[in-house]
Formats: C-alpha cells, structure tokens, sequence
C-alpha cells in the first residue's frame, strides 16, 4: 500500500509538488501522467527519500523512508544515469542482493525473467539503451518488493521485450505488489490500467477511464481523405487506412468521405483513452 499526506516540493520558488495526498491498495496499479519538466521524476523520487520533501510524509508497505526497512519492501526503477558503465550488469545485480540479503543463484533467475542473461557479464558502457532498462527493471524487482514505482520502464524497447516487461508487472500486480508506472507512452498504460494520475501544476487529478462514457470512433477506409479533411476536423491517421475521430465529428466525416467517394469499410466505437484525457487537460490549456 502507498499513504501519501501534504507532499509539498519547491524548487527556485517554482513549487513542483503542491500538498499532494493519495491513498493506493496492495495490488493496485496506476499509470502517472503528464510532460516533460512537470515532476513526475521528482513526485517519485521524494516518495524514495532520494528528495527531500519541504512538507509531507509518505508510508510504503507500512513503513516511511526514514526507516531502512521500507527498501527491503520497495522497489523503485530511475533511469540509466544512476548505472556505473565500468560495472558488468551482475556487478549491480550483487550488489542489490549483498544489500538486500538475497541469494547470488536468485539473480540468474531473475535475469532470465527479464531477459538480460545473455549479457549479463558485460560492461554496462557496452549497453544498448534496451538492456540498460532490463538491467533497471532486474534490479528494481529483483528483491520481490510489495510497492514498485517505475520510471520510464519501456523506454529503448523492442516489442518483444516491451511485452515481457509488461506481463512481469501485471504479473507482479496480480500477485498484490502496489504499482505505479510513469511512462509517456499512454498506449501500453491503456493497456495495463484504467486508474491515472494526472500531474498538473504541482497536483494529481485522478481518473478511472473505466468510468468515462465518452467514446471516439475507429473508422477504416478504402483509401485516406485528403489532408485538408484530416486537418479540419481533427482527424488523426491510423495505420492500415483507418481514421479516429471523436463523436462530434462523426457525421461530418461521414458526409465528407462520401463527398470524395471513399468507401467506408468498417466503424468501431472505442472508449474514451488516456491519450485523449491528456489533450483535454493539458493542450487545450495551452
């Protein structure tokens, strides 16, 4: 379980983290939202303990950073610059384990979970960005933690290993390990969880798209309208001729397709996604 309480952060008299509270349950899963500079980084890293919070407390798995046993109980994967590039990948494997109290034999298991084996005695400089990321994400669950928090943990991944990493989270998740899972491609968090938060000026704004009834439409086509069409009603292309658009523009699209002779193939009706959640809050406030 996560309790999070008034977590207040300012940097430069800019503040970052505006007396954010949140409560999350063993076991659930949440996607953190937002662009680039809005805090995401840091909403996760003062949760560790890693930033020091100018107000606020947090509990992970029943205990708060100021007591070391909330690390045997939480995992957090950050990104590639906290690797040593002179250190094999089981160099940072050992140490986690000698600092954990986890056998050495568990690391290949792990690593061959994850899919890192095969490198797993090379320098991390010799690393591509993808096996950086198994490296992270071994070493963040290495341990079997009750909460995990992720940072970008698809970043540099080809599909194969996207979908490996992805099933081990649900798999944690389901086994009631409290994830949450920052990440900008909004795609694979639609496909992990319908719970989001929403950073936005210092504060979360929580949805579940479970409970939008508001619905685009998926249209395929026999070939694409003109580009003046795409643009005036805010159409956006999908591979294979197919064409999302919302509910308003549905009928105006229709009577334009026909106006230029394109045969409508098929028309499916598609829940409300993150991605149009984030254009609601965070392009039409710009």
């Amino acid at each position: 379980m996560i309790s999070a309480q008034n977590i207040t952060k300012t940097y430069h008299n800019k503040t970052v983290l505006n007396q954010i509270s949140f409560e999350l349950n063993y076991g659930d899963m949440v996607g953190l939202v937002g662009p680039n500079g809005v805090g995401k980084t840091t909403l996760l890293s003062s949760m560790m303990g890693l930033i020091p919070l100018d107000n606020g407390k947090v509990v992970m798995a029943d205990t708060s950073f100021s007591e070391t046993d909330m690390y045997r109980k939480v995992g957090f994967m950050q990104d590639n610059s906290v690797l040593y590039p002179y250190l094999t990948g089981y160099d940072h494997l050992a140490y986690v384990a000698y600092a954990q109290n986890i056998k050495a034999s568990d690391i290949e298991k792990i690593s061959r979970r994850v899919g890192n084996f095969d490198y797993l005695h090379k320098k991390v400089g010799e690393y591509s960005l993808g096996m950086k990321q198994h490296l992270l994400f071994a070493s963040a669950i290495l341990h079997n933690p009750k909460v995990l928090l992720l940072d970008e943990p698809f970043n540099g991944l080809d599909p194969t290993s996207l979908i490996r990493i992805r099933e081990l989270i649900e798999e944690l998740s389901d086994n009631k390990t409290t994830v949450i899972l920052s990440s900008h491609n909004l795609d694979e968090i639609d496909r992990m969880t319908r719970n989001i938060f929403f950073l936005k000026d210092g504060d979360i704004l929580y949805r579940n798209l479970a409970k939008y009834k508001i619905y685009s439409y998926l249209i395929t086509v026999s070939q694409l309208p003109d580009k003046e069409t795409l643009r005036k009603m805010s159409v956006e292309e999908r591979i294979n001729n197919q064409l999302l658009v919302s509910k308003e523009q549905l009928n105006p699209l229709i009577y334009e397709l026909n106006q230029q002779a394109i045969e409508i193939l098929d028309i499916e009706r598609t829940q409300f996604g993150s991605e149009n959640l984030y254009r609601e809050l965070y392009h039409q406030a710009q």
